[in-house]
């Protein structure tokens, strides 16, 4: 599921632009799931709950909490860099402000159809990219590693620690987020720790022993569904289909 954010506080773009999106992305053969926001309050409120999207049009010239500061807020109180933002304004003078926040495109209105299936089409198409490898921000850069290199994550506090086949890795964040961003391949086992299936060197019914000899606990909410993907995983696996 595609899930796109529409923040304006005009409600006749908002409906118009909703229903533009469910055509496209029915036309690109994505499955996408729309919400919409008619202030920044609000979808900072949301978005500080947990609601996580992959692409935002977020509306500059918002009432009370423009369009910068929330996606100042997205990208630094978050620390989210994955969603995509794109910027909805009547005027074209913002590039300035708006470097920092690294907008996926920046549109004038009126936004024409074809604006909005071309930036559709190329966020679904870097996601898609984006999901072969993970990007983290440490300090002032960001990395991007290939995850299939990536063996686990832990969560310590605030920090997440991931192990490579070349090492581990530390930087702040949240385990809940990074689970989204990852492939199928990778596992959810304990509040705190995500291993990748292909490093598991043995399974037990309450813990996971990994390749470089670490073993991770399974907590009990998460027993019955990690049975149940190791087994469809192995499936495929004899079947050929990994």
């Amino acid at each position: 599921m595609y899930r796109i954010g529409i923040c304006d506080d005009d409600k006749e773009l908002c409906s118009g632009l909703e229903e533009q999106i469910y055509q496209i992305t029915k036309d690109l053969k994505v499955k996408a799931d729309v919400e919409v926001w008619y202030s920044g309050e609000g979808i900072r409120k949301d978005i500080g709950n947990g609601t996580r999207l992959d692409l935002l049009f977020l509306d500059i010239e918002l009432v009370r909490e423009n369009g910068i500061s929330v996606g100042k807020f997205i990208r630094g109180e978050m620390e989210d860099i994955q969603t995509h933002i794109v910027y909805i304004s009547a005027r074209q003078s913002y590039a300035m402000q708006l470097f920092k926040i690294q907008p996926l495109d920046f549109l004038v209105k009126p936004i024409s159809n074809e604006q909005i299936r071309e930036v559709l089409a190329r966020s679904i198409r870097q996601k898609q990219s984006l999901k072969s490898c993970f990007e983290y921000r440490k300090g002032s850069g960001v990395f991007r590693i290939p995850t299939k290199d990536i063996a686990y994550f832990v969560s310590v506090d605030k920090k997440i620690r991931f192990a490579t086949k070349d090492g581990k890795e530390e930087f702040y964040g949240k385990l809940k987020n990074i689970m989204e961003e990852l492939s199928d391949d990778f596992m959810m086992i304990h509040q705190s720790y995500i291993v990748n299936q292909l490093y598991v060197s043995e399974y037990a019914y309450d813990c996971v022993k990994m390749s470089d000899g670490t073993v991770l606990s399974i907590s009990k909410p998460y027993r019955k569904k990690i049975r149940g993907k190791i087994k469809q995983y192995r499936r495929a696996e004899i079947y050929g289909e990994l």
